[in-house]
């Protein structure tokens, strides 16, 4: 008795052997083809424009004084979309401009030279010494004389030499001074007013810059998804919550998040199907047009019963045929539509890999 249970025994375990290694091929057979043994892939998905949603904020702090649009208007790229109160920035840009002017000026007399009357003043002022020292010369000439015939004394001689002396002296000053007013500038003080003339051309340019700043204006053509923001807050690049949300919004696309078991079997080319709990009698069609080389963590959850929770994902972009119905930021349900091996190359035009 206990050798047929034996015998028993070691058939059942022989059986259990081989379950296992036929259930071990058959998930061997599944990893290897995917897409006979899996069923289509589901994810959860969201609505966005051609763009993301871009958070606006002023570059600089201020008091807002204008809001020049509202919510759901459509703005061009660059154009205005609020106003700080701008009365401080607008006096540094006039000041700075005073500044580059006067320094302007100054490089442009440094090249001109003196002008024309002081040059001529100078010439007369030569000329006028030139006259005293020719006659102190002749009184000079005759006092010594004089003084050698000693009909003066010593005392008024030395007194008309130095006058001599005295006039000769402001010649000369006379003539540096006209030599200084007709020769070129010197190229040091030149190089010196021309990095005034830099200098103040910068801080002008910063002025404006700080000037433009009171003025948002709107990176790219887009519509106004959110405006958050009223005349007299005062708002800055710290502020908590964006004053404005822009996207371009012309078409609509869904983001996928794909997650990890699934990532490596989705194609560009697939197509997909978009469902809306708003829009429950409708299923909108699209294909994907972008799949992300690398996995994130997954933010976003359909609450499924299979939703895997602690896991990456795989972000795909699904270009939609017609979604005007849809709205941005609405969730989704995505369905990507894998074909068979069969039919794959037909439906992408690109190979099994």
């Amino acid at each position: 008795m206990l050798k047929y249970l034996g015998v028993l025994f070691v058939v059942a375990l022989l059986m259990a052997s081989i379950a296992i290694i036929d259930a071990s091929s058959v998930s061997l057979e599944a990893r290897r083809e995917p897409s006979v043994y899996r069923a289509n892939i589901y994810a959860p998905g969201r609505v966005e424009g051609v763009t993301r949603d871009i958070e606006l904020r002023p570059e600089i702090s201020g008091r807002v004084e204008e809001v020049c649009i509202k919510t759901g208007d459509w703005v061009e790229a660059g154009g205005v979309l609020l106003h700080l109160d701008r009365r401080r920035q607008a006096q540094q840009v006039a000041a700075s401009q005073a500044s580059l002017e006067l320094a302007e000026a100054q490089l442009q007399r440094l090249i001109n030279g003196a002008r024309v009357e002081q040059r001529i003043e100078a010439k007369a002022m030569i000329k006028a010494k030139q006259a005293q020292l020719i006659q102190a010369e002749r009184s000079w000439r005759r006092v010594s004389e004089l003084r050698n015939q000693g009909a003066i004394s010593q005392q008024e001689a030395d007194d008309q030499q130095g006058q001599v002396e005295r006039l000769q002296a402001e010649l000369e000053a006379a003539q540096a001074r006209s030599d200084q007013l007709t020769v070129p500038a010197r190229a040091d003080e030149v190089r010196k007013a021309t990095a005034r003339v830099s200098a103040a051309e910068a801080e002008h340019e910063l002025a404006q810059i700080s000037l433009d700043k009171t003025e948002l204006r709107a990176p790219s053509r887009g519509r106004i998804l959110d405006v958050d923001v009223e005349p007299g807050e005062i708002v800055g690049p710290d502020s908590p919550a964006p004053v404005m949300v822009l996207s371009d919004t012309s078409t609509l696309n869904v983001r996928a998040f794909i997650e990890e078991i699934d990532a490596p079997r989705v194609r560009v080319g697939y197509h997909a199907q978009v469902v809306a709990d708003g829009l429950p009698d409708q299923i909108l069609q699209g294909e994907i047009v972008f799949l992300s080389p690398r996995m994130n963590r997954k933010t976003l959850y359909s609450d499924r019963p299979d939703e895997l929770y602690d896991t990456k994902v795989r972000e795909v972009l699904v270009r939609m045929d017609h979604a005007a119905q849809l709205i941005v930021g609405l969730g989704v349900d995505v369905t990507i539509l894998v074909p068979t091996a069969g039919s794959e190359t037909e439906a992408t035009g690109k190979p099994v890999p």
